[in-house]
C-alpha cells in the first residue's frame, strides 16, 4: 500500500517539477517588464491618461476664448399672403421664396480678469492631471510589486514543499530497508507514512497557491488566464534596506515631494482659488464687441431692363372747343433679378459695442461665489488629510519595514539552529540513539523554521519595496 502511495507521490513530483521546469517554452517576465506591461493596459491608468487629454482641451478651449469668434448663418423661406419683401422692404401679396446669408462676429474687450483666470485655471488642471496620473502609475506599480512577490513566494513554498517530500520519501526508503535487515522495528514506517501524507497534501496545496498567484497577476496585467508565465526571480543574496538607519523625517520629507498625488492635491487648492475669482468677476460689467455682415435674396426681386418710351391722346376742351393732346410716356422694363445680383446688391454691415452690467440675477452670482469658496476650503481639507494620510502610512511603513528586519534576521538564526539540530538528529536516528516520533519531530521543526524564514524575507522584501516606494525610488528587485 505504502509502496503505491510512494509511486504516485513520485509522479505527482515529476508532474510538479515539469510543471514549473523552465525548459517549457514561457515568457520570463521581470518585474519591470510586468510593471511597465501594467502601464500600458492598465484600465485605471488609460482613466487618468483619459483626464490629462480632457484638461488638455480644456486649456485649448480656454485660451481661445482671447480670440473674436466667427459664425455664418442662412435660411431658406416660402411666404404667402401679405408680407413683406426682404430685398426692397415692400409689402406684397405674392407668395415668394427668400434665402439669407450672414456673418456674425464677436469679441470679449473686458469682463474683469475672468478669461485671463480660466486660462490660468485650465493650465493648474492640466498639470494636476498629470501628477494624479503619475500617482495612479505608482499605485499600480506598488500593487504588481506586492503580485509578483506573492507568486515568488508561492513558488518557493511549492520548491521547499517538493525538496522536503523527496527527501521523506528518500527516508522512507531507507527505514523499509533497515526494517527488511532488521534493524528497524516495523512500526518506525506509520510516522514516515503520516508524514509523506501530510508532505503530499502541502505540494498540492502550494501547486494550487502557485496558480491562483499567478491568475492574479494575470488579472492585474489583463492577460489571457490560460497565458504561460515565468518570472525571473531576483539573487540569492542578502536582501539590503535601509530601513534600519533611515528616520521617518527623512522618508515623510521625501514622500511630500515624491508622491504625485500630494502635489496635485496642492495644486487643486490653486485651481480653487482661481476658482473665486472666475465667480466674482460675474459682479462686474462687462464689454464686448460685434459685427455683422448680411444680405439676402427673394424670387420676387426685380431690375430695371430699359424704358418702354410713347405717347398718349386725351380729349380736351379748349375754349369749349374739343381738342386732343398728346403726351409723352415713359414706363421701366423690369426682369428677374439674378440670385447673385441680389446677394452683391443686398449686402449690409454693422458693428455695435455691447456693455453688460449685472444688477440682480436671483441670487445665482452669489451662490456661485459661496460655492467657489467652499471648494477652495474643501480642496485645502483635502491636502491636510492626504498629509496626514501620508503621514500615517509612512510611519507604519517604517515600523513594519524595521520589524520585518529584525524578523527575517530572526527566522535566518531560527532556521540555522534547527538545521543543526535536525542534523544532530539523523546522526543520532542512524545510529538508533532516537526513535522515528523524535527524528519525524525535529524534521517537522526544520520545515517550520524554513517556511517561516520564507514567509520573513518576502514579507521583508515588500516591506522594504513599500519604503522603497515613499522615498520615490523605483519599484525594482534589483
Amino acid at each position: 500500500m505504502i509502496n503505491k502511495t510512494i509511486n504516485r507521490l513520485l509522479v505527482i513530483c515529476c508532474m510538479i517539477a515539469l510543471w514549473s521546469s523552465p525548459v517549457i517554452a514561457q515568457d520570463v517576465w521581470n518585474l519591470e517588464k510586468c510593471i511597465n506591461h501594467a502601464m500600458q493596459n492598465n484600465i485605471d491608468i488609460q482613466q487618468g491618461r483619459l483626464s490629462i487629454e480632457q484638461a488638455n482641451i480644456s486649456n485649448k478651449e480656454a485660451t481661445q476664448s482671447r480670440y473674436p469668434s466667427l459664425n455664418a448663418s442662412t435660411n431658406f423661406g416660402l411666404n404667402f399672403g401679405r408680407t413683406i419683401d426682404p430685398t426692397n422692404n415692400e409689402f406684397i401679396t405674392q407668395s415668394f421664396f427668400s434665402n439669407g446669408i450672414s456673418l456674425n462676429s464677436n469679441i470679449t474687450l473686458y469682463n474683469s480678469g475672468r478669461i485671463n483666470n480660466t486660462i490660468k485655471q485650465s493650465e493648474i488642471d492640466q498639470e494636476s492631471a498629470n501628477y494624479s496620473a503619475k500617482q495612479s502609475e505608482r499605485d499600480i506599480a506598488l500593487i504588481v510589486a506586492n503580485s509578483y512577490l506573492n507568486i515568488l513566494f508561492a513558488e518557493e513554498n511549492l520548491k521547499n514543499a517538493i525538496a522536503q517530500q523527496s527527501l521523506n520519501t528518500e527516508q522512507y526508503n531507507q527505514v523499509q530497508s533497515l526494517i527488511k535487515a532488521g534493524v528497524r522495528p516495523a512500526n518506525e514506517l506509520l510516522d514516515l507514512e503520516a508524514q509523506i501524507a501530510r508532505g503530499e497534501q502541502s505540494v498540492i496545496t502550494q501547486q494550487n497557491t502557485v496558480m491562483i498567484s499567478k491568475l492574479n497577476l494575470k488579472q492585474l496585467l489583463l492577460l489571457d488566464p490560460g497565458y504561460q508565465i515565468t518570472l525571473e526571480r531576483p539573487s540569492d543574496a542578502d536582501i539590503l534596506s535601509d530601513a534600519d538607519v533611515i528616520t521617518f523625517d527623512d522618508i515623510y520629507t521625501s514622500a511630500l515631494s515624491s508622491q504625485p498625488g500630494i502635489r496635485a492635491a496642492e495644486l487643486d487648492v490653486r485651481s480653487a482659488e482661481l476658482g473665486e475669482k472666475i465667480a466674482k468677476s460675474s459682479l462686474y460689467p462687462s464689454v464686448s464687441l460685434g459685427g455683422t455682415l448680411q444680405t439676402n435674396y427673394s424670387n420676387q426681386g426685380r431690375k430695371l431692363d430699359g424704358f418702354n418710351v410713347g405717347s398718349k391722346d386725351e380729349s380736351v376742351l379748349i375754349d369749349g372747343m374739343p381738342s386732343v393732346i398728346t403726351t409723352p410716356t415713359v414706363s421701366a422694363i423690369l426682369a428677374d433679378n439674378p440670385y447673385i445680383n441680389q446677394i452683391d446688391e443686398n449686402i449690409s454691415y454693422g458693428f455695435g459695442l455691447g456693455v453688460n452690467i449685472p444688477i440682480y440675477n436671483n441670487y445665482q452670482v452669489k451662490a456661485g461665489m459661496e460655492r467657489a469658496r467652499l471648494n477652495t476650503m474643501s480642496s485645502a481639507l483635502n491636502v491636510q488629510r492626504q498629509k496626514n494620510t501620508l503621514k500615517t502610512n509612512v510611519q507604519q511603513a517604517l515600523a513594519d519595514a524595521q520589524a520585518a528586519s529584525k524578523s527575517y534576521q530572526a527566522a535566518k538564526k531560527s532556521r540555522d539552529a534547527q538545521l543543526a539540530a535536525y542534523n544532530n538528529a539523523t546522526k543520532q536516528y542512524d545510529l538508533g540513539a532516537i526513535n522515528s516520533f523524535d527524528f519525524v519531530n525535529s524534521r517537522a521543526l526544520l520545515d517550520n523554521s524554513e517556511i517561516s524564514l520564507i514567509i520573513a524575507k518576502y514579507d521583508y522584501l515588500f516591506k522594504a519595496k513599500v519604503v522603497d516606494f515613499y522615498m520615490g525610488r523605483p519599484i525594482t528587485l534589483k
